[in-house]
């Protein structure tokens, strides 16, 4: 929608819609919503006769050619994150080999910032080797200069020999506890760091950005997620020391004071330990809201990622085959309790990163234990692939919502299943099943995980089809959503999981966000080109 347009938008009070749907339920008829000083006051069905002199008055905008839903809401997102990778770094994303990876690493030789070059998004998965490259592979481009560059998952990277050198990892170093160090047959760091102990080995010695740098980046991220129809992101802020998370809460302070937060923020604070937990109960009391930015908790990692083979599982890994590996939790399981029931104290909300099932029923296992406690937190479990039906029966008993990531199946629905075999997938992301007994889910993104476009999650929650369609038939069963329940997975269900009554919903004394769609997705059927080509925009009244 060209800028013109979109100003002019701005200033109207009458929205008139046909095709729409209000965060609950899909409509086609001539409705209208009324938008006053920042929140909708009133929506009617108008009569012919109304609606011919309605749109006529300049303060009457007609949406009828589109299709129209609440702002969409990300769920789950590293919002911040992304903006610094998108703003300053280089996307692998679309790597597919070796020779492809060394001629993306020589055409942005100068791509350095603060004398580092950063990348992101690279998945082996992908790549004809099926392997990521290694130190030696970087070091034929980028000898002098040091290289960090993360795993799809950012649950793992890839450094060169300088970066190695910089940090001070040697053969001789053992790997952090929860973390591990790639190594040659000989012992040597082959540069590829597993979870974010040993990632922040590096992390940490790369130069920070400041303020204002977090600041260009929040404004180019919001613009890029308001294309595609986002209103509301839910900012798990980093995972380890990449984000500095003093200087994201100035930033967010700066941008919502003076008006220039683009997209709200729902702004969450990660803990990795238990010294942590005090120190972000405090830099949470800093966070000024507003209608653009709301406090809504905390997060912690309990496990790490079936790709790295870091999540905790109640079974073996299929691969490497003969190995006994259920992978790791990233917590002392004492410390994880003392620090869950010290962010409970707060009365936030706390999402726990579980992936693998033995992580899943672990924090379950220590949410249960608070709530017979008393506590007015509320919790969810986030990406929360393996659930079996007595985990979800205590999902719905202990009132533990799901925050999920459908656009997974679409991007990592294969290597999931190549690591874990077929028999353990079979119960991967039931989110019908979920919504059905009235358990909460919320879609989002993982930004940089996946992109954070959330037509790939809309499409993959209805047609659940993997990237090659190789393990479809494991996803597809009977999980699939409708568009209508895929929708209110990104806006009355979401807006449950952020903890912020006005978004979500297009309804009185809500915020008037719209997402403007160019067409119907329910027409395009199952050609995710087609959905790809879909134009979506948000916009705020």
């Amino acid at each position: 929608m060209p800028d013109k347009v979109k100003v002019k938008l701005m200033e109207k009070k009458y929205i008139i819609v046909k095709e729409y749907f209000d965060g609950y339920k899909l409509y086609d008829s001539d409705h209208v919503f009324v938008a006053k000083d920042g929140i909708i006051v009133d929506s009617y069905d108008p009569s012919q006769a109304a609606l011919k002199e309605l749109v006529t008055k300049p303060d009457a905008i007609d949406l009828r050619n589109k299709f129209v839903t609440p702002g969409l809401i990300d769920s789950h997102n590293h919002f911040t994150l992304t903006a610094l990778k998108l703003k300053y770094q280089v996307n692998f994303a679309d790597i597919r080999s070796f020779p492809g990876f060394i001629e993306l690493l020589k055409n942005n030789r100068d791509k350095i910032i603060h004398g580092w070059f950063q990348g992101y998004a690279i998945n082996e998965y992908d790549m004809e080797e099926k392997q990521l490259p290694d130190r030696k592979v970087i070091d034929s481009v980028f000898r002098d200069t040091p290289v960090f560059i993360t795993q799809m998952t950012e649950h793992y990277a890839v450094c060169n020999s300088r970066a190695l050198e910089l940090a001070g990892i040697t053969k001789n170093m053992e790997s952090p506890s929860n973390g591990k160090i790639g190594r040659y047959e000989n012992g040597e760091p082959n540069g590829i760091l597993y979870e974010a102990n040993a990632m922040d080995l590096v992390k940490k010695i790369i130069p920070e950005y400041n303020v204002d740098d977090y600041m260009e980046a929040i404004k180019f991220g919001s613009d890029q997620y308001a294309a595609t129809g986002i209103s509301t992101v839910k900012d798990m802020g980093g995972t380890g020391s990449d984000v500095n998370e003093q200087t994201r809460v100035a930033a967010m302070n700066k941008l919502s004071a003076d008006g220039s937060m683009k997209i709200r923020i729902a702004f969450v604070l990660p803990v990795y330990s238990l010294p942590d937990a005090s120190k972000k109960i405090e830099l949470w009391k800093q966070v000024h809201e507003s209608n653009k930015l709301k406090f809504s908790g905390f997060k912690m990692f309990m496990d790490g990622s079936i790709l790295s083979e870091t999540a905790w599982m109640r079974q073996n890994y299929a691969k490497p085959e003969n190995v006994e590996n259920a992978g790791i939790p990233l917590w002392d399981l004492d410390n994880f309790k003392k620090a869950l029931k010290m962010l409970s104290g707060t009365g936030q909300h706390i999402s726990i990163h579980t992936i693998g099932d033995r992580a899943i029923v672990t924090a379950m296992d220590a949410i249960e234990e608070i709530k017979n406690q008393g506590t007015s937190a509320t919790y969810s479990l986030v990406h929360c692939y393996k659930l079996d039906k007595d985990i979800m029966s205590r999902l719905k008993r202990l009132d533990i919502g799901v925050e999920t990531q459908l656009a997974f199946i679409h991007f990592i629905g294969d290597a999931i299943t190549e690591n874990i075999g077929a028999e353990q997938s079979k119960c991967l992301f039931p989110v019908k099943t979920l919504m059905a007994d009235g358990i909460p889910v919320s879609n989002g993104s993982d930004s940089p995980v996946t992109p954070f476009n959330p037509v790939y999650g809309l499409y993959s929650s209805i047609y659940r089809k993997t990237y090659t369609g190789k393990h479809s038939e494991i996803y597809s069963g009977n999980q699939q959503l409708s568009l209508e329940e895929s929708l209110k997975t990104y806006t009355s269900q979401s807006s449950i999981t952020v903890g912020w009554n006005k978004i979500g919903i297009l309804g009185n004394n809500h915020f008037p966000d719209f997402s403007v769609w160019d067409k119907n997705p329910g027409k395009l059927g199952s050609n995710i080109d087609a959905w790809l080509n879909i134009k979506i925009e948000s916009i705020s009244f």
